[in-house]
């Protein structure tokens, strides 16, 4: 497990080593988007588990993406990463 809050350097960890699943919380990350298109155009197989709050508008989910609801909990979130794991990876 690999653990940043820094998008830049999630960025800079996916061009060294394989990163399985991102878990992002896009309350944290306004560079979200960039963040996500730049780690797949490295990494086309990334899964995506992306915490958001509960008063978010239903998001569109992207390919190997799972939405995970604030609060959660532990078990909520390693149902999440278990899930996003068994997603048709994203190879956009």
């Amino acid at each position: 497990m690999l653990v940043t809050a820094d998008p830049l350097e999630a960025l800079e960890l996916g061009q060294r080593v394989r990163i399985d699943v991102l878990v992002d919380d896009v309350k944290l990350s306004r560079e979200r988007p960039l963040l996500v298109e730049r780690l797949r155009s490295v990494q086309p197989e990334v899964r995506l588990v992306r915490v958001v709050d509960p008063e978010d508008p239903c998001l569109p989910e992207l390919d190997g993406e799972v939405i995970l609801r604030r609060p959660f909990s532990l078990d909520e979130l390693e149902n999440a990463v278990a899930l996003a794991l068994k997603c048709e990876p994203s190879m956009q």
